[in-house]
């Protein structure tokens, strides 16, 4: 929990959100209220988000004393019991609860009618549309569908071509995030007993299936999948394979429609959606700031958070905070990567870099 928290309070726009005051918690009290979440005698049932928002609050509170979130830790056990008690955890699956718990406080009521259509602010922060064309081999009609996501996660490359350690004279398999986005992305084709129904040739045909992002998130979140597991072998691993990734981050060959134009040519053709029209409603350059690390085995283990404050990277140990050179990060076995528009990145003032400086004083 403490290396994801981390990770968001110096998320710029959500930072933003909750110290600009715009959940106020005496107003959705009011609102809750109006609804009957809160009874005649008083019992209140929270809301996550004025409860995410009070801890923004004290850790930007200029108090340099070390805070503990153990009060937001039983709020968050009551609303989401599977969570709730001592065992191990993962960040990641944490980071997707709280986001969803968020959403559905502060979209209860509204409907959703169209996909990106949720205003809420950790959608608002994290959400990008993921694009998926299925492509018959046999006539090339392709199916497109669209689904929104908060992060995207990344297979570590199956096989890389080799760097050679001339002390050792051993092949080095070293793995990239760009690596990464090129497999996602790439075309695949699928098995023969994954046959889809083509709904020009009226039966089922071998097909091609090719990822893409129709809109960027204003943060975007990486998934590294180092936890493995084989449903038919009945076993469970962690992978401990390094890779590397770039401190500034161009998302353009990626997009659906840089994909759709290396697919086509320079053939005119209409498709779904406009997709160079979307594509560049948000910048495609991103920064990278905060990168979640886990150590240890599968079922026992640590998280660490580095955060790139000015160029200055601190790592978040639990209490401990501590500067470290930019090489312990690149070095560092990347589980969750955040990155940001660069215009975020760069406009996040000094105050964040002195709230960090205030915690490495004490």
């Amino acid at each position: 929990m403490n290396s994801v928290l981390q990770a968001l309070f110096h998320t710029p726009p959500l930072r933003n959100y909750f110290l600009g005051d715009h959940h106020n918690r005496e107003i959705c009290r009011q609102r809750r209220r109006r609804r009957g979440a809160i009874s005649a005698g008083g019992m209140d049932v929270s809301c996550l988000t004025c409860d995410v928002e009070v801890v923004f609050s004290e850790v930007f509170s200029g108090n340099r004393k070390p805070y503990s979130p153990a009060r937001f830790l039983y709020s968050w056990w009551k609303h989401s019991s599977n969570f709730s008690g001592y065992q191990q955890q993962d960040a990641h699956e944490f980071f997707i609860s709280i986001l969803d718990r968020i959403h559905d406080k502060e979209q209860s009521g509204l409907k959703i009618t169209a996909i990106g259509d949720c205003h809420c602010i950790a959608h608002r922060v994290f959400s990008g549309i993921l694009r998926s064309d299925i492509t018959c081999t046999v006539c090339g009609f392709t199916s497109t569908t669209y689904d929104p996501c908060v992060d995207i996660s990344l297979d570590l490359e199956p096989e890389m071509l080799s760097n050679i350690d001339i002390y050792s004279c051993e092949k080095t398999r070293i793995s990239t995030l760009t690596g990464c986005l090129d497999h996602f992305t790439r075309p695949e084709k699928l098995g023969s007993d994954q046959k889809l129904y083509c709904q020009h040739c009226q039966v089922k045909q071998d097909s091609v299936k090719q990822m893409s992002i129709r809109r960027l998130p204003l943060v975007l979140c990486f998934h590294v999948k180092r936890f493995a597991h084989s449903f038919l072998k009945r076993t469970s691993k962690k992978i401990d394979k390094y890779m590397q990734f770039p401190f500034s981050l161009d998302m353009t060959p990626y997009l659906s429609s840089s994909i759709i134009r290396n697919r086509f040519g320079n053939r005119i053709f209409a498709f779904e959606g406009d997709e160079s029209d979307i594509s560049g409603e948000i910048s495609s350059e991103f920064e990278v700031f905060a990168v979640v690390t886990h150590s240890g085995r599968l079922d026992s283990g640590h998280y660490v958070t580095y955060l790139r404050l000015r160029n200055q990277w601190y790592k978040c140990d639990d209490a401990w905070i501590t500067e470290v050179r930019e090489e312990v990060v690149r070095a560092s076995q990347g589980y969750m990567i955040y990155y940001v528009q660069k215009v975020f990145y760069y406009s996040a003032g000094e105050e964040m870099l002195f709230q960090v400086q205030n915690a490495i004083d004490d």
